[in-house]
């Protein structure tokens, strides 16, 4: 991706001991041969156990805090099935008209969202790119549309959180999650459950130059091979995604920007690997109030909610 995250890493490594400082510069000049060799170098007259892995604790706490939670547990408004103002008001309006209004909106309130929804149909047509059905209103009996960002916008003007993607996928990538948050480059339409299971990321989008020409795969995250595709999803595991079926496309480029697609894909690539997913869940778990009858202050359930909401908003330190 472009990112120096493992330059840190190993520099967050050397400050835990000298021995291991110079085993690391030995194991960069032999270069790799194998797990297990590179293991015994990297440890080479030293007992792990008495070395104080600190450093990489508060490192791999703060990607946690400034990425992971950013990226499991979006928040932000989401686009809603009804409104006072729905997406059938401007939907047969002219593109150049949905983008100055777009470009004009001020942050990402339901008003721009349903300007997106209908640059996205534009872009895409009028069927889920995922399960194939049919949105609505083009039928009534059709599917509710739900806009989704890929990088989600719950990362706005934060700065731990943009300087964590820079160090993970570097500066262009990061240049491109500020500039394209909030438009059609980092948004499209899915049909609800297709929108659960990615936020949940189960899924991802992965961006391929092939023949001089990006294309969009579907790419499962899971630690078990060959399983199904969730939900509705008709695509398979490497399918591609056919961005770009709408009346409009061209108009409005080929599909999402690479590097934001790749970027969302990484990250829950690594939070699902590393069990990190599961722990923010347990989190969203703890800080569901939703039928919780006035939890005594001083009661273990309140404190547990408690430390859960203040985790996700960023206020507690991952100990």
């Amino acid at each position: 991706l472009g990112g120096k995250v493992l330059d840190h890493f190993w520099k967050q490594l050397g400050t835990c001991d000298e021995k291991l400082k110079e085993n690391i510069d030995s194991l960069k000049e032999e270069g790799f041969v194998s797990a297990h060799k590179s293991r015994k170098v990297l440890f080479r007259g030293l007992d792990h156990r008495n070395v104080d892995f600190e450093p990489v604790s508060d490192m791999a706490a703060e990607f946690f805090n400034h990425l992971g939670i950013a990226f499991r547990d979006p928040g932000g408004r989401k686009s809603g099935l009804s409104t006072e103002f729905s997406v059938s008001e401007v939907i047969d309006e002219e593109t150049d008209k949905l983008l100055q209004r777009v470009n004009e909106e001020v942050g990402f309130g339901k008003r721009n969202q349903e300007y997106l929804k209908a640059l996205s149909f534009k872009h895409d047509g009028k069927f889920c790119l995922l399960t194939g059905a049919e949105f609505m209103p083009f039928d009534k009996a059709g599917v509710h549309p739900a806009l989704v960002y890929i990088i989600p916008t719950s990362v706005h003007r934060k700065t731990d959180t943009l300087k964590c993607i820079a160090m993970f996928a570097g500066d262009d990538t990061t240049s491109d999650v500020v500039s394209h948050l909030n438009d059609i480059s980092n948004a499209m339409n899915m049909e609800l459950n297709a929108e659960s299971s990615y936020d949940e990321l189960m899924w991802g989008i992965e961006a391929k130059e092939e023949g001089g020409e990006v294309k969009y795969f579907f790419q499962m995250i899971s630690t078990k091979p060959n399983i199904r595709s969730p939900g509705y999803i008709t695509l398979r595991d490497g399918d591609e995604i056919q961005f770009g079926k709408g009346s409009d496309s061209k108009k409005l480029n080929n599909g999402p920007i690479p590097r934001l697609c790749n970027l969302q894909l990484a990250i829950a690539r690594v939070l699902k690997m590393s069990g990190a997913a599961d722990v923010i869940l347990e989190w969203i778990k703890h800080a569901d109030d939703d039928g919780c009858y006035c939890p005594f202050i001083a009661s273990e359930e309140f404190c547990d909610m408690l430390d859960a909401k203040l985790s996700l908003s960023g206020r507690a330190v991952v100990a």
